[in-house]
């Protein structure tokens, strides 16, 4: 009996993985986002910091047993910049640590 769930490592030609099913994406979506839950819950931002001991690297692993490695580290660079954003610039899109350069500032090098 085959498990139908886990993902094959190469596609039928050798090349490209196959495409996950919507049970697939489903499962590898939970384990993201109780992985990340995980990291709010304990302040960690980085996903590599997961390790520290907070029970989050157990969290890490299964995202990365579950989801395709290019998705699950898709996922990490996606949250890093989601929190690079939020730290420059608020709810309503405005920056927040300082003003940014002026478009005049520039204009007298003509």
């Amino acid at each position: 009996m085959q498990d139908t769930d886990a993902i094959a490592p190469t596609g039928r030609d050798g090349g490209n993985p196959p495409v996950p099913t919507r049970g697939q994406r489903k499962q590898c979506h939970a384990r993201r986002d109780a992985f990340f839950a995980c990291l709010d819950a304990n302040g960690i931002e980085s996903a590599e910091k997961a390790a520290d001991g907070a029970g989050c690297a157990a969290l890490r692993v299964a995202m990365h047993e579950v989801c395709l490695e290019s998705w699950a580290t898709y996922f990490e660079k996606l949250r890093m910049m989601q929190i690079q954003k939020a730290r420059f610039f608020g709810s309503d899109g405005t920056f927040v640590k300082g003003q940014p350069p002026s478009k005049e500032a520039g204009s007298d090098k003509k």
